[in-house]
């Protein structure tokens, strides 16, 4: 019977290993080259497809410019793992994107990689119908451009350069709401990224965050450090945007027109609201300028068809979470923020999407 036993055994590990052999081949990622790939031809039904996840910081900046642009687009929902499960390392969505990265725009059924090179082939291919997002003046131009990289995210090193861009200070601002979302994911789900995720500290971050929870890792010293470093350039930077505005001769950062520049500076400020981080930095400086830039761009039209309307109830609920527990728990709100005051108004006080 033992005999049995262990040739069974070592017949189920076979199996087991074969298993993964194969998974880990179809799951094998690289990176990609941004802008369009010709070269692939994608099952599409539509002219436009966008592959994008609802949390997504650059899911978010493309669903706004087609939305701004008018473009019609299908759009396919992606879970990243702060959504549900590893969704973008699947061996179906590695087939649309090999870097397992969103967003992906498909047209005419040939990606495009990178959510700035994004923005600008969808304003390339809006027509002369659509709304103008790119100015016309070279000197505007170059300043758009430098917005665009001012809020840029690197995908080889995500906080690269927190000293120059806003949008390297964005991963480590969101660690409270990485905690907070991923209480509502399974764990299964996150201990796959051990499997096949390519990058470990993921699941491994994740992991730690469902079992200890946000009381416990906040209070982690090397996360404190991580965040109040992304604090302390953030609120450079939004100093900085502050001036810009106070100077534009418009409502918009480069004046009248509202330009890609707007989409990419609104994502960056609705990662600040959802997070808490907005309503510290309004209370600790004066960014009243920015308060009121952000106010304007909530009211666009698109604003509803592209965030709202994609609200992911994870998200939402997490959210929740972390202004309740911040808002009474001080010496939690002292962890995350580096602050004495609690970072909502009333308890319960969560994203107005």
């Amino acid at each position: 019977m033992i005999g049995v036993f262990v040739y069974v055994l070592i017949g189920i590990l076979t199996l087991c290993l074969i298993w993964f052999l194969i998974e880990k081949r179809r799951r094998r990622t690289h990176p990609v080259k941004g802008g369009i790939d010709p070269s692939i031809s994608l099952p599409h039904t539509e002219p436009i497809e966008l592959y994008s996840n609802s949390f997504s910081h650059c899911s978010r900046k493309c669903r706004l410019v087609l939305a701004e642009l008018g473009l019609e687009a299908k759009h396919h929902a992606i879970d990243l793992i702060e959504t549900g499960w590893y969704q973008t390392i699947s061996p179906a969505y590695l087939k649309v994107n090999p870097s397992g990265l969103v967003p992906t725009l498909v047209h005419n059924g040939h990606p495009i990689y990178e959510s700035d090179d994004i923005l600008a082939y969808a304003a390339e291919i809006a027509g002369p119908d659509a709304p103008s997002l790119v100015p016309d003046s070279d000197r505007l131009r170059v300043l758009m451009e430098e917005w665009l990289s001012f809020c840029t995210i690197s995908s080889a090193d995500a906080m690269a350069g927190m000293e120059e861009k806003a949008g390297a200070c964005i991963p480590g601002l969101t660690l409270p709401m990485f905690v907070s979302t991923i209480q509502y994911v399974p764990l299964h789900n996150i201990l796959v990224g051990f499997l096949f995720h390519f990058d470990k500290k993921r699941p491994a971050l994740f992991t730690a965050s469902k079992m200890f929870g946000l009381r416990r890792m906040m209070a982690l010293t090397p996360l404190q450090t991580m965040m109040h470093e992304s604090r302390d350039h953030m609120r450079k930077h939004l100093s900085t945007l502050n001036d810009a505005l106070e100077a534009s001769d418009g409502d918009w950062i480069l004046g009248e027109q509202f330009s890609l520049a707007d989409i990419t500076l609104s994502c960056i400020l609705l990662r600040l609201q959802e997070t808490g981080w907005l309503a510290w930095f309004e209370r600790t400086t004066d960014i009243r300028q920015v308060s009121d830039y952000y106010a304007r761009l909530k009211a666009r039209p698109a604003w509803a068809e592209a965030i709202t309307a994609h609200a992911h109830p994870i998200v939402t609920r997490a959210n929740i979470d972390l202004s309740n527990a911040a808002a009474t728990d001080p010496a939690l709100a002292e962890r995350i923020y580096g602050a004495s005051e609690p970072t909502a108004k009333t308890p319960g006080e969560a994203l107005s999407w």
